[in-house]
């Protein structure tokens, strides 16, 4: 099971998310042991785990996070399991934000990021002040006050002067990660998640824009509008199957986001100038 986040929840429009201006927080519980959960983040995230066990793998590490820990995590795709606790129960609040809730925060506290030195994903054990901390935030967020979206940013930004006050070195590392990667985030989210975009409107979902802004991004990125990009794509996944591979054609054409085989012929040979099949047996 893939999960697209925050977009899952957004869709969803569950009471338990309070959002505005690119920043979401989100309460989520579970009371079931779920393993292998594959999540997309088209936003960074900070997890405050309240109740149970985390783990989070990634194609050459493991992170378990118990009780009471905090997980930074930027954009990208990864692999969670959760555990519930001796309770009965899985809790944690998500908070996600993105480039310009970070870009503000460094600016506004005049942060030194001369590090160099990126780390995608941190973690910071619990203590009796952190504690304290999430226990406030998470008090705000079962609030109903008019300024509620306001005073939980201010509560974020508590926690992160807390973090960077408890490991600079660390905390800089994933701030350094975020405002480095900035420029191309949406091409990042694109590239990303190519497998389960099946359109424009898909793209525009997964990335959290416009289709004009789109049009400009693909246009900056990759010189081509969003259809053409996606159609070249899925034309390089195709041949790379059509080498590797002994699918069929309409198993490819399936694969690679196509209607009907027959579509899937008639755009590959208009891009290769022979059909799929004739390409298969050039490349043997």
């Amino acid at each position: 099971m893939t999960f697209v986040v925050p977009n899952y929840f957004l869709q969803k429009q569950s009471n338990k998310i309070i959002s505005s201006d690119g920043f979401f927080s989100v309460t989520y519980s579970s009371r079931q042991n779920n393993d292998n959960i594959a999540v997309r983040n088209t936003t960074h995230v900070m997890i405050l785990l309240i109740k149970g066990c985390k783990k989070l793998r990634t194609y050459n590490s493991e992170y378990t996070l118990q009780e009471g820990d905090i997980l930074l995590l930027t954009q990208g795709n990864y692999f969670m399991s959760e555990i519930i606790s001796n309770d009965g129960s899985y809790e944690a609040i998500m908070i996600y934000f993105d480039d310009n809730f970070i870009a503000e925060f460094v600016n506004k506290y005049e942060i030194d990021l001369s590090t160099k030195k990126s780390f995608n994903i941190v973690t910071f054990s619990t203590n009796e002040f952190l504690k304290n901390l999430v226990n406030s935030y998470t008090l705000y967020m079962h609030q109903k006050l008019e300024k509620q979206n306001e005073i939980i940013k201010l509560k974020t930004q508590e926690i992160f002067l807390h973090l960077l006050e408890t490991n600079r070195e660390r905390f800089c590392q994933y701030l350094y990660a975020v405002t480095s990667t900035s420029k191309e985030r949406i091409k990042h989210i694109l590239e990303a998640n190519l497998d389960i975009i099946e359109n424009v409107e898909d793209m525009c979902k997964i990335a959290m824009i416009s289709k004009s802004e789109l049009r400009v991004s693909t246009q900056i990125f990759f010189n081509l509008k969003p259809k053409a990009w996606l159609d070249e794509k899925r034309l390089e996944q195709a041949e790379i199957l059509l080498k590797t591979t002994d699918k069929t054609i309409s198993d490819i054409a399936t694969t690679c986001g196509y209607s009907t085989s027959s579509w899937f012929g008639v755009q590959f040979k208009k891009k290769y100038g022979c059909s799929a099949s004739e390409y298969r047996e050039r490349g043997k």
